[in-house]
């Protein structure tokens, strides 16, 4: 069997066999139960370890197989093909692993009403008109005001309109707009001569396919849009980008990180245009909400917000002999590091590869600020590896999942193993892998190496 047809048959059969633990997602519960792999009996989260960490090791095995392809056809109808598949199964699965949805579908129904939604939280009695069986019961923290930003209250309006309180409705176009992001995925690769099988890192990630298709996070919202700002700097088209990633900010607030590695010397009209959209996106909702219009925004930042936190966490932990305010202490630094990374990427001189420098400040953004790291946090991060495989970074994005035993516990506190086992690895091997480039990089200027084996 040739290597072209043994790596198809390979990914054609982890994939029929991933597409069917994704048809029988949470339905696997009972059984898992009766084998007593569960982490809580009777619960269907009890189950999803299980089910995650089986998926991420064949996604590993597919991943591994596309890696190491140096040559030859392209399988790429067959890993999209499977990609719409799998997501195609979770469209009608229920919400187990976030009750966010259901904060999106209230906003935009509070819009339909003609309500600014930034003026009521969902128990206000202004809004009891509202209340209905199915959606208000299920909101989380009901009490607080929304805190999603103006961009993302638009498409939740939008969507209300055409899907008007549907879960399925909602999550399908979430699904649209994360196949829009698995096409832009494959132009940034062929733009870079890339093998575009590669898309299969972003697109057969069971964290992608669980927190999208399955739960329609809001990064499916955003990601289109960060990878038009990237094409659009890359191809010199300022205007472009700046609107798109202005838009994405507007959607997510943290995309407005990739503005120091985007933003080229002596090109004003992007920063401009990013800060006009992001302006005039706020403008609609701050004329009937004022100072409203940050929602929750103020009140994520506490102390009680704080999950599944790395360095910074390290740092106050550190600090607390010496100073009462360690968490604030070591806010101000991680902030002032992230603030020296996008310094150095925005200098003169740093010109070079835009996707690269995008792919160091996003994973400067995820190991430095976070006040929370939810594991829809770190899907951003997957377009870049299409690009740029990194271990330490894949590695987290099956870890990631572990955080989910905060919610398997009485009381509801993630225990420092768990993090250690996340964050412990990722920092090893993004430092092991640093200096295996650095010295193939110094190899390859002394003549030693040819260039094309220095691999980011």
């Amino acid at each position: 069997m040739s290597g072209r047809k043994g790596i198809a048959v390979l990914l054609a059969g982890v994939g029929t066999l991933s597409g069917l633990l994704y048809a029988l997602n949470f339905r696997l519960a009972p059984l898992v139960d009766r084998l007593g792999l569960t982490a809580r009996e009777g619960d269907p989260l009890g189950a999803y370890p299980f089910l995650y960490f089986t998926l991420f090791a064949l996604y590993g095995v597919a991943g591994a197989a596309v890696l190491r392809k140096r040559s030859g056809p392209s399988c790429l109808g067959l890993i999209v093909g499977l990609a719409v598949l799998f997501r195609a199964a979770l469209l009608l699965a229920p919400l187990v692993l976030s009750s966010d949805l259901y904060r999106y579908i209230w906003d935009g129904r509070v819009q339909r009403a003609g309500i600014n939604p930034y003026l009521y939280p969902p128990s206000a009695p202004e809004l009891s008109a509202l209340r209905d069986e199915d959606v208000y019961p299920r909101i989380n923290r009901p009490e607080a005001p929304t805190i999603y930003p103006p961009g993302a209250q638009m498409l939740f309006a939008a969507i209300a309109t055409l899907f008007p309180d549907s879960v399925t409705g909602m999550k399908g176009i979430m699904i649209l707009f994360d196949l829009g992001t698995m096409v832009l995925i494959i132009r940034l690769l062929k733009k870079k001569d890339i093998d575009p099988d590669r898309v299969l890192l972003y697109a057969w990630s069971p964290l992608v396919i669980f927190e999208l298709a399955g739960s329609g996070h809001l990064e499916a919202l955003m990601l289109p849009f960060v990878l038009l700002a990237l094409l659009s700097s890359m191809d010199g088209k300022s205007f472009l980008a700046g609107t798109a990633l202005g838009t994405a900010t507007l959607i997510k607030l943290y995309p407005a990180a990739l503005l120091p590695a985007l933003v080229r010397r002596g090109d004003r009209v992007f920063p401009l245009v990013v800060a006009a959209t992001i302006l005039m996106g706020y403008l609609p909702y701050v004329t009937g909400a004022g100072g409203k219009v940050l929602g929750f925004l103020p009140g994520y930042f506490a102390a009680e917000e704080d999950f599944n936190v790395g360095l910074r966490d390290v740092l106050a932990f550190a600090l607390g002999p010496f100073t009462a305010s360690a968490r604030p202490v070591a806010i101000l630094l991680v902030t002032a590091l992230l603030g020296g990374v996008a310094l150095c990427l925005a200098r003169p001189g740093q010109d070079g590869d835009v996707l690269w420098r995008g792919y160091l400040m996003v994973s400067a953004y995820l190991l430095l600020l976070p006040t929370s790291l939810h594991p829809w946090y770190v899907i951003w991060i997957l377009p870049f590896l299409c690009l740029f495989p990194t271990w330490g970074w894949l590695y987290l994005t099956g870890a990631i999942a572990l955080s989910y035993v905060k919610y398997l516990l009485e009381p509801e506190v993630l225990p420092l193993g768990i993090r250690l086992v996340e964050f412990v690895p990722l920092v090893a091997l993004l430092a092991l892998q640093a200096v295996r480039r650095r010295r193939a990089a110094t190899d390859a200027a002394r003549g030693m190496t040819p260039m094309a084996e220095t691999s980011r």
